[in-house]
């Protein structure tokens, strides 16, 4: 796999013959250019329908690259219908706990702790994981014990459906199970324990490769890897806008 970080949450995996873009939202260094003119078969995510998740420049791609599906968030689906034909385009609105499947992939949407949802992909035997804006939003320096206890226990719950699912479905014969890549929200904004949501799902999902997204630019904040150290022998790839590396 060929990872691009794109900025922010966004990201585009290359995996022969089919390009992932996810949560695309800013492009400074202008790498999105030469991922979509390469590209054989593009699928385009979107988690959920924040500014910073969801820029609507990717609907003019369908007309320029070979785009083949736009899996998004049944949560996006009203806001888009209001500026959209939502017929001329090759749209799959999901909720969570449904599936989009063709013949390159397939797609498991899980809840999330904010709106939307998150995205597990199986492609070309590969498992990929993005959270999109699901995280253990506890704030423990703004809210009452009762409010941390609760943020903790729903961030819990899709834990738990996450580790179902990876635990009783393969992505391809042979294949071991853990999640390849996962992309997953690190804020040090958040203040308190910030790095509580990534330290609970690395304990509890295998993941071979683990790149932190959603930084707000505080990166070296957020690269702490003792924060949230991994019992499964888990690589930590930081990635700033506009760099790459090939897993």
């Amino acid at each position: 796999m060929r990872v691009t970080c794109i900025g922010h949450s966004g990201f585009a995996i290359e995996t022969g013959e089919v390009t992932l873009i996810f949560d695309y939202y800013t492009d400074e260094h202008n790498v999105l250019p030469a991922i979509l003119e390469r590209a054989r078969r593009i699928y385009v995510f979107v988690s959920h329908s924040h500014r910073d998740h969801l820029n609507h420049d990717i609907f003019s791609w369908q007309n320029r690259y070979p785009v083949q599906r736009y899996v998004i968030a049944n949560e996006c689906r009203r806001k888009l219908g209001r500026s959209l034909s939502l017929d001329d385009y090759p749209f799959t609105f999901l909720h969570h706990d449904e599936d989009y499947i063709d013949d390159s992939l397939k797609v498991h949407a899980f809840n999330s702790t904010d709106v939307g949802v998150c995205f597990m992909v199986d492609v070309e035997g590969r498992r990929i994981f993005h959270a999109g804006d699901y995280n253990c939003w506890h704030f423990e320096q703004e809210r009452s014990e009762q409010d941390v206890k609760k943020a903790i226990g729903d961030f819990k719950v899709i834990l738990q459906a996450i580790v179902t699912h990876v635990s009783t479905t393969v992505p391809a014969p042979g294949h071991d199970g853990r999640v390849d890549l996962a992309m997953f929200p690190v804020i040090p904004n958040i203040g308190g324990d910030f790095a509580l949501g990534a330290r609970l799902y690395l304990q509890a999902v295998k993941t071979h490769v683990f790149i932190p997204m959603h930084t707000w630019g505080r990166n070296r904040e957020a690269t702490q890897f003792h924060l949230y150290q991994s019992p499964y022998s888990t690589t930590y790839q930081a990635l700033l806008a506009g760099e790459e590396f090939t897993a």
